[in-house]
């Protein structure tokens, strides 16, 4: 099943929570991210939204180059001045 949200194309998989709150994410994803045993994965509350984001297996390196995907302090400065 396919959804659009925000204008990207996403694949919507539906898990079930056992007795314990587990779930499995299916074959599918585990497979196209790498994910394998062990693998340990950020829970984030985004308002009614959550998401699973891996963590890398080094937290040093995974900072890398994250800077570069936020926008200029201009622009951050700008935004402040509004609210």
């Amino acid at each position: 099943m396919y959804y659009v949200f925000l204008f990207l194309v996403t694949k919507m998989e539906t898990v079930t929570l056992n007795e314990k709150g587990q779930m499995t994410i299916p074959a599918r994803i585990r497979r196209v991210r790498g994910f394998k045993k062990g693998t340990r994965i950020a829970i984030i509350e985004i308002g009614e939204r959550i998401e699973l984001i891996p963590m890398p297996e080094d937290p040093i390196k995974g900072l890398v180059g994250l800077g570069e995907h936020l926008p200029p302090i201009e622009e951050i400065e700008a935004e402040a001045d509004k609210e």
